[in-house]
């Protein structure tokens, strides 16, 4: 009834790879070399940016756009996505950050009425070794909120220098009530 998310654990809003993961196909004949496979990251946010320079049109610079051209990865002049990760929100809360082939959760909920637990030390997760992520492994692994944190630590930033992100930036498309 609920689809299959393979080998990952749990399913949509939720935090953990299974709500994460989806699968991306794209085709263009003599641009994109088929049968292409990768595990580089994409985020959903990339796709604005990444069409918009395909269509020949450009972003607005009148807001913050987190999202990554990966015209030229796609293309294949570019191994690498460039991506790294990305902060893991269900709703308007922070529940962990994806780096790499590793997970920090902050919160974690089994399904959208499961129960919410929080965490005052992060929870760290192998993606490669455990992608149910079941086996915390902070220990022996604490290099890797040392490695992951710098990432939430820039995006709260970003968040500070642009308060009406934080707020929610009205759509300027939309005519007030």
């Amino acid at each position: 009834m609920h689809g299959s998310a393979g080998p990952w654990r749990s399913t949509l809003f939720t935090g953990y790879e299974g709500a994460l993961r989806v699968p991306f196909a794209i085709r263009w004949p003599d641009r994109i070399e088929a049968g292409r496979v990768s595990d580089e990251i994409v985020h959903a946010m990339d796709l604005f940016p990444t069409l918009a320079k395909i269509a020949g049109g450009t972003v607005p610079d009148d807001r913050v756009i987190d999202g990554m051209d990966m015209t030229d990865f796609l293309f294949g002049s570019r191994q690498s996505s460039g991506r790294e990760g990305f902060i893991v929100y269900m709703g308007n809360e922070v529940f962990g950050v994806k780096w790499r082939d590793w997970k920090l959760h902050f919160k974690e909920q089994t399904g959208w009425n499961g129960v919410l637990r929080n965490y005052t030390m992060p929870r760290v997760y192998n993606l490669i070794s455990d992608p149910q992520e079941r086996d915390k492994v902070l220990f022996p692994h604490t290099w890797v909120p040392k490695a992951v944190l710098p990432q939430l630590e820039a995006h709260v930033a970003s968040l500070k220098a642009h308060p009406a992100i934080a707020a929610g930036t009205p759509d300027p498309y939309q005519p007030p009530d």
